[in-house]
């Protein structure tokens, strides 16, 4: 097994493109409270995020961090 070193240029790159990913959606959408219905299709994560984000009008980073606070909240 091969172990990865990045180099820091390589991971400047990546954070680059995460937040390239994330603002997408950012603020795109207006600010509005969780419908049981949304927390119901964020924690089916039948379809992608991206996608979802199109349907309920949410930021793909928002739906992700529904779904780790509401897998918290349970535990």
């Amino acid at each position: 097994m091969s172990t990865e070193i990045k180099t820091e240029k390589q991971k400047s790159q990546k954070r680059l493109d995460r937040k390239r990913y994330y603002a997408k959606t950012a603020n795109l959408y207006p600010r509005h409270p969780w419908t049981p219905e949304e927390v119901k299709l964020v924690m089916e994560h039948k379809i992608p995020d991206s996608e979802l984000s199109e349907k309920i009008h949410r930021s793909v980073k928002s739906i992700q961090q529904k779904r780790l606070n509401v897998k918290k909240k349970s535990e």
